[in-house]
């Protein structure tokens, strides 16, 4: 046990918790890179001397009874494939070896117009795989001994849904591919642009697979943020960016890894008797009516990106009397899923967007809270990422406690803790409110917080908690330190010669916009539990279940039983 009695956990040091064959950690990408540090997009060297093997499927969402193909490209003339289920105790429930494999051609642009490999395997999902997130492991053999292997996931839906439960889990699909940069650049990077601002990626193909870290992780692969104690005058760090770079991990591993957030949740959720149903946000965007038979959904950890199909889904089920929890932070971009479901579409600058201007303007791929879509965030969730963004990330609030600070102890989620006005939950060492966060426009009243309305929030949001937290990073080097983003979603370090946009200036000084984080909820209907939406804003509330911090899992827990109980009356 540690010091404080908690469990061990991913984060401390010590033994990884992944027993894991031994891995070549490349030979990963072609010679096209990241010019900024040196990063080496993965895709296929093509030599037949190297190991190496990828997979994708066409669909990430799949019932009992339906076929998944695996596009397979190897170098080995054949490879095996291992499928387990995620939970507290991983369960492998498919294993073949043998499978004839080729080497396939792949184009230079594959991140842009995909891989087109061949289908080199099939599996048909039985009828008694459990709803769940299932990682794909595929792997050649050299003669020495050597394995190559990379890993895909495919989610298991559920054949009845809310049949055998209330709450369904929701797989943040959209973030993910993102920050996916396989093949050669994602919605932040790719080829173009300068070696500081390099040029995003308006559309990103589906059909490609994952960059490495971005499904599997070993165990101690850093977070996003370091929790360390910052000296005096020193340079804020990334430690995920250095463990990338030296293991051959994607550099955005720790932006959007399946491993360091929903993993964390639904292995607390399951070890703690919670049944889930689960989907992902492209199921959603197919079916914006799959949550309503739900009393409650769930989404977790960086989930920043969504279509309108997706959000209808959620406000469907609000409708509907259902109610969302959100253990997530960073929520911004309106994105398209275009040409049959297998490009994505955000256009960072919604100039280039073709749908503005047109009586399609309301779906421009860009943020939500653009006058043009008339949606603002804060209209379902009460709180958005638009306003600020980061706490503890790079040069942005890098001594914060890193916990929510409570301003109000009275509120239901809070109910049996045993929380006092002021605590801090989450703080160091776990950092819980930490990376991205969500939240909305207020003001003080009495040493209480209040939202103002001028962004959306609705009147009856009750602000539970607080972390501060800024648009971007604080430049305490006059640019000649690039510690944070340094890239088109920070144009506010100095050096390229650009105007700083971002900033604010009170009292004769310039700095990003400052604002909190917030835990809140609001009810549609007249009581807790009729279309209430809980909002537990930081993308890492995730680490304090995994770290088993007392307060998180109590309120995890409140919220979870009280939303997906009975509905109330009146």
């Amino acid at each position: 046990m540690l010091p404080s009695g908690r469990e061990p956990s991913r984060f401390d040091d010590g033994p990884s918790i992944l027993d894991q064959p031994r891995m070549i950690p490349g030979p990963g990408p072609a010679p096209h890179n990241d010019a900024r540090h040196g990063w080496e997009y993965e895709k296929p060297l093509n030599d037949p001397v190297i190991a190496e093997i990828w997979c994708y499927t066409p669909r990430y969402g799949y019932r009992a009874g339906e076929t998944i193909d695996f596009h397979v490209h190897a170098t080995r003339p054949r490879f095996e494939i291992e499928i387990h289920r995620e939970g507290p105790t991983p369960q492998v429930v498919y294993r073949r070896d043998g499978i004839p494999a080729t080497a396939s051609p792949t184009p230079a642009n594959a991140h842009l117009v995909g891989c087109g490999w061949p289908v080199a395997h099939r599996v048909t999902v039985p009828s008694d795989w459990r709803s769940g997130f299932y990682v794909v492991v595929v792997r050649v053999r050299d003669d020495d001994g050597a394995v190559f292997e990379r890993e895909h996931f495919f989610v298991v839906k559920p054949a009845v849904p809310a049949r055998d439960t209330a709450i369904a889990f929701v797989v943040s699909t959209a973030t993910m591919n993102a920050y996916n940069d396989w093949g050669g650049g994602n919605s932040y990077h790719g080829e173009g642009g300068t070696p500081r601002f390099k040029k995003p990626n308006a559309r990103t193909s589906l059909l490609r697979p994952w960059s490495r870290g971005l499904v599997r992780l070993p165990g101690g692969a850093p977070r996003a943020v370091s929790t360390a104690e910052l000296p005096p005058f020193a340079v804020p760090s990334l430690p995920s960016h250095a463990y990338a770079h030296h293991y051959g991990f994607a550099r955005d591993y720790a932006d959007a890894s399946w491993a360091l957030y929903g993993k964390l949740f639904v292995e607390w959720a399951e070890a703690n008797g919670y049944t889930l149903d689960y989907y992902t946000y492209h199921d959603l965007h197919e079916d914006p009516a799959a949550l309503a038979p739900y009393r409650l959904s769930i989404v977790v950890g960086h989930d920043e990106y969504s279509s309108w199909p997706m959000r209808q889904a959620i406000e469907n089920q609000l409708a509907a009397g259902g109610n969302h929890a959100r253990f997530a932070g960073n929520n911004i971009w309106q994105v398209r899923i275009e040409d049959g479901g297998t490009t994505f579409v955000n256009h960072k600058d919604e100039t280039t967007d073709p749908l503005l201007g047109t009586d399609q303007e309301r779906f421009v791929s860009n943020a939500w809270d653009l006058p043009s879509t008339g949606w603002p965030l804060t209209h379902t969730f009460g709180l958005t990422g638009s306003g600020v963004i980061h706490a503890m990330f790079g040069g942005a609030a890098p001594r914060s406690s890193g916990g929510f600070t409570i301003y109000r102890p009275w509120h239901w989620s809070l109910e049996g803790s045993d929380l006092y006005y002021g605590d801090v939950i989450g703080g160091r060492p776990d950092c819980i409110a930490a990376y991205e966060i969500d939240g909305c426009d207020f003001t003080m009243r009495d040493g209480l917080p209040y939202p103002t309305g001028k962004d959306g929030a609705p009147a009856n949001l009750a602000i539970v908690a607080m972390v501060p937290a800024v648009l971007h990073e604080e430049d305490h080097f006059n640019g000649t330190m690039a510690t944070m983003m340094n890239s088109v979603s920070n144009p506010s370090i100095k050096g390229d010669g650009r105007a700083l946009p971002h900033l604010e200036e009170h009292e004769g000084a310039k700095h990003p916009k400052y604002g909190a984080g917030m835990i809140a909820s609001y009810d549609r209907g007249v009581a807790v539990g009729d279309g209430t939406m809980f909002v537990a804003g930081a993308s890492d509330w995730v680490v304090g279940l995994e770290r088993r911090n007392w307060f998180v899992e109590k309120i995890t827990r409140t919220v979870l039983d009280r939303l997906s109980g009975p509905r109330p009356t009146a």
